[in-house]
Parts: C-alpha cells; structure tokens; sequence
C-alpha cells in the first residue's frame, strides 16, 4: 500500500505552519521595532533598517543632520590647561560692572531671570559660563539675541564675566514633594534608558543637578530649558561638543522634553548647593 499522499500532506501542513510561524515573528518584530516606538514619539514610522540601527545603538540613516558649518568643530573652545589657567585669572568685580551695563535685563540683577525664557546665570560654573559666551561670540550658537551683546567683548571680559556669575549664589535646593507626574523624569535624570540609548542626566550634570563639568540644570527657568532641548533634538544648536547633547535630545519624546525641563525648573529658593 502507498503512503506517498499522506506525507506529501503532511509535509504540506508541516510548511504552512512554518510559513505562519515566521511571519508571526515579522509581524511581531515590525510592531515592537518600527510602529511602536514611532507612535510613542510621534514621529513618521522609520524604514526597517533604521529601527534595527536603532536597536542595537547605531545612528539611524534618518538621523537630523546637524546644521553645524561644514569641516568646522561644534565650539572653538579647546579644554587645555592653558584654558582653564586664563579662566582662574577672571575678575568677578569687573565682571559685576560688565553685567550691569546691559546683561541684568535679561538674566536679573543676582543672575536670577524674572522671564522664564532667559536663563539664570548665577552659580553656573567658569567654565559652562565662557564656553557660552564663546560660542555666541563665535557663531557655534545661534547670536540672533545674544550676538550684539557679545560682539565688542574681549576675551578677558568673557572671563570676567564667567567670574562674576559663578561667585553669586545659588539659592535654589531641590524638591521633596514632587509630583507623581515627575517621577519618569527623575528616572531618566538617575538611570537614563539603556534601552533607546540616552545616558542618565546625572552622567553629565550631577546627581542634584550641579557640576562643573556641565551647565548646572538645578532650578533652571522651564521654558528655557524646553526650548534648548528641541532646539538640539533638531540639530538648530550644535555646540554640544561631540554631539553628545544632540543624540540623546533626538530620541526624547516631547512629553519627555517637558517633563525634564519642569523637573529641574521645580527647584526652589532655598541656602544654595
């Protein structure tokens, strides 16, 4: 007696239910890589390609190209000794007179803005402060506002400045009772998320907040702080030096971008670091 038909049957199902199988784990692959994260950011669906670059850390070719000036660096400020030796011989007192020609409109009398759209200055580091003020002299950050400001100065008055700023006080301490809604921004501030590639905020800028390695974000003005994050999640600001800023502000969503900037900016007055 044959058996040729009932195993060429078999072997037909055996097929099909493979075919099934796999194309299960596309399905499955093409929602949890490409539509999910796409709806949850509310970006356009990236091409299959980019999700796995994205998946395993790489620059997706869709990526924001930074609007950076071709062959030329994020900042011409270079962090040699030579560098930070000039920035110790910064005159505070100086700075002060400076400061109270034009810079109090904008960033208040002690450093703190009444405007939720200027940044404080007071107690930012030496050196967060010169970078800044280099970069708007120098174009690496946008000067639409800043650059008539710092147009005449000398590179001694910036350092003069940077002085000025750091030697005020930073009277602002951090909340105990933040609401519940702040709770994903203070994870992405202590942990980050592996997972999308964006490095803990603590990395950078401290665990409350305050370095001097970085900008101190501690009780920062809100609005600020949005804009700047959108500003380098769109490549507008490039002076983040190896683009460090721009990657991980690219992969925030704008819930995220909110949330962070409302969790710094809910610091309070309080006796400072």
């Amino acid at each position: 007696m044959s058996t040729g038909a009932p195993a060429a049957s078999r072997d037909r199902r055996f097929a099909l239910w493979s075919a099934t199988i796999a194309a299960l784990f596309v399905a499955a692959g093409l929602v949890g890589f490409v539509w999910l994260p796409a709806a949850g950011s509310g970006r356009s669906a990236p091409t299959l390609w980019d999700a796995i670059c994205s998946a395993i850390g790489l620059p997706a070719r869709g990526a924001p190209a930074s609007t950076a000036p071709a062959n030329e660096p994020a900042s011409r400020v270079a962090w040699t000794k030579a560098t930070r030796q000039s920035l110790a011989l910064g005159n505070a007192s100086k700075g002060a007179t400076l400061a109270g020609a034009s810079c109090v409109n904008c960033h208040g009398p002690a450093g703190v803005s009444d405007d939720a759209i200027f940044p404080n200055l007071a107690g930012q580091s030496r050196a967060a402060i010169y970078k800044q003020l280099q970069d708007f002299k120098n174009g690496r950050r946008d000067p639409a506002v800043m650059g008539v400001y710092v147009a005449p100065l000398s590179d001694a008055d910036l350092r003069d400045l940077a002085a000025h700023y750091a030697s005020l006080p930073a009277r602002f301490t951090r909340r105990t009772d933040l609401a519940p809604s702040y709770e994903a921004a203070g994870r992405l501030v202590e942990s980050g998320d592996p997972m999308r590639g964006i490095a803990a905020c603590a990395a950078c800028h401290g665990p409350m907040g305050w370095t001097e390695a970085a900008p101190a974000l501690q009780g920062q003005q809100r609005a600020y702080l949005e804009l700047q994050l959108q500003a380098l999640a769109s490549g507008s600001r490039h002076n983040d030096i190896n683009a460090q800023m721009r990657s991980i502000a690219r992969r925030l969503t704008a819930q995220e971008i909110n949330a962070l900037a409302q969790y710094y900016a809910s610091a309070v007055p309080g006796d400072g670091r």
